[in-house]
Order: C-alpha cells, then sequence, then structure tokens
C-alpha cells in the first residue's frame, strides 16, 4: 500500500473491518458497537496505550464512537471526508453500491461477500455524534474533498467547526470523496505533517508523552 509505504518507518496499523477484505465474514454482527468493539479487541491485543487513529468515510463513524468513548487513549484524529454520524443504508443501496466502478481496481464483491454487503444494510442505524465529540481535547485534522461528490458537505463542516474549534480543516481542491486519487502524495504529505506536529508537541511538553506519536492506526 503507497501510503504506508510513504509514511514508513511510522508505525502503522491498518484495521480491515469484520466483513471486509480477508477479515472473518459473520452472518451478522455489523452494527456500529460491532464494530467497535473490533477497534478495542485489535488495541488491547496489541497492547497499545496511545496513538492517532484515522477513519475514512463511512469508518469515521467507528473512529469516533471508539474515540469518545476512550479519550484517554488518543493522542490525534485525522477524519476522512465523512460527517460525524453513522448513517441507515437504505433499502436498495446494496444494489446501487454493487453498480459502482471498481474501487481501486476491486469490485464490491470482490472486497465483501454479498451475505455481508446485506448485513451491512439490514444493521445500519442512524447515530448522531455531534454532541459527544467536545470531549475530544486532542488535536483533530478534516479532511475533505471539493470535487463533486465529497462525502462531507459544506454544512457538515461547518458542523465540525463549531464542535471542535480547535480542528484544523483542510480542503482537497483536485479530490472528490476519495482522498488518495489522483494524487496520494497530497494526502501522505498532509498527515504527515499533522502527526509530526503532535509528536514535536509532545516532545517539547512536560505534560504529555515525551516518546512522542508512535503509532497511527487506519
Amino acid at each position: 500500500m503507497h501510503v504506508l509505504e510513504q509514511l514508513a518507518p511510522r508505525h502503522t496499523i491498518v484495521i480491515t473491518m469484520r466483513g471486509r477484505g480477508q477479515s472473518d465474514s459473520p452472518v451478522s454482527g455489523y452494527r456500529l458497537e460491532d464494530h467497535v468493539r473490533d477497534i478495542d479487541a485489535v488495541i488491547r491485543h496489541l497492547e497499545l496505550e496511545q496513538f492517532i487513529l484515522m477513519g475514512y468515510s463511512r469508518g469515521v463513524s467507528y473512529q469516533l464512537s471508539y474515540a469518545v468513548q476512550h479519550p484517554e487513549r488518543i493522542q490525534g484524529l485525522i477524519i476522512g471526508d465523512y460527517p460525524a454520524v453513522h448513517t441507515q443504508l437504505p433499502p436498495g443501496w446494496v444494489d446501487f453500491f454493487a453498480s459502482l466502478p471498481p474501487w481501486r481496481g476491486k469490485t464490491l464483491y470482490e472486497r465483501m461477500t454479498v451475505e455481508a454487503v446485506q448485513a451491512l444494510q439490514r444493521e445500519s442505524s442512524k447515530v448522531e455524534l455531534w454532541d459527544e465529540l467536545p470531549k475530544l481535547e486532542c488535536p483533530v485534522l478534516i479532511i475533505h474533498g471539493v470535487k463533486p461528490h465529497p462525502g462531507l458537505s459544506l454544512e457538515a463542516v461547518e458542523q465540525y467547526k463549531r464542535v471542535l474549534p480547535h480542528a484544523i480543516v483542510v480542503a482537497f481542491e483536485e479530490h472528490d470523496h476519495n482522498l488518495f486519487e489522483p494524487d496520494v502524495d497530497t494526502f501522505v504529505r498532509t498527515a504527515d505533517s499533522f502527526m509530526n506536529e503532535i509528536s514535536n508537541s509532545n516532545h517539547n511538553s512536560s505534560t504529555t508523552n515525551t516518546k512522542g506519536v508512535r503509532t497511527w492506526i487506519i
């Protein structure tokens, strides 16, 4: 994965959620709280104490739900082009999503089984996370696309600014919802700069972890 290569030697962990990639695909268990428990299980298994946590697209709701439950573990958040809402997927979403062009060279059903996609839709429910975000005092980077069909509307960007006034907001002018194309280097430079700022802040402060940022989870 080009992003990981670019960020080396930074310690980076990629969590492939249930039903995706080579992770197990149970017939049920695709609620928001199930995904959050999966994140927690990985973190506990690896005995991670503090880290930067990134979420992208629908994964932002998993990321933020975990973060507001464990703010003491979060050194920073990178929010990738999605509002602080776990959306309820409507009827017909499965057929629509399956009809989309391949994403980064793979079709939907090369990434997920039919049963997993159907369960993801069936067990989805709307959960608003905006009111929980003010408890997050860590540095926050919000990245959103500008071209047609971004995942994060301008209204949602303004809502992030209201509830997280300390957040940094970066607009990718040449990107839509896909923050990694046409230029993945733009994302890498932006994320790396943000994480370096946190590392420098931690090294310079006697009240924070003087080891700096060592782990980034996406």
